[in-house]
């Protein structure tokens, strides 16, 4: 068995991505990063995923589910004025397009980066 971490965040820009694999590197040079990037244009999906969100995360607690889609998408319009999509530049990487449809690798080596596939495919 291998080790695995998973670090959800909002890594939308270069530099943040960077700084991840600097740190990584500096725990140590077994480790290899694998970065997931989920793109969506469906508006529906969309919708369909901040509705969830609004209705699950205790960060809309005690907002109206009108109040929190406004705060939800405002936040959203914030990420995508400063978003960069990953690049080959920046190591291995799996972009996963409107949940699956559509499924992009770029320098998955190994049985880890291989491992994910299938997953990433399944949802």
């Amino acid at each position: 068995g291998g080790k695995v971490a998973i670090l959800d965040a909002t890594n939308s820009t270069k530099a943040r991505r960077r700084a991840i694999v600097n740190q990584v590197r500096t725990c140590s040079s077994r480790y290899a990063v694998l970065f997931v990037e989920a793109i969506c244009d469906d508006a529906e999906i969309l919708e369909t995923n901040m509705l969830g969100k609004v209705k699950n995360s205790p960060d809309f607690a005690g907002m109206s589910l009108a109040e929190a889609l406004v705060d939800i998408k405002a936040r959203v319009a914030k990420y995508e004025e400063v978003y960069e999509t990953v690049q080959d530049s920046e190591g291995s990487y799996i972009k996963v397009f409107d949940l699956s449809s559509r499924i992009m690798a770029s320098h998955c080596y190994g049985r880890m980066s291989k491992s994910v596939m299938p997953f990433m495919m399944a949802i």
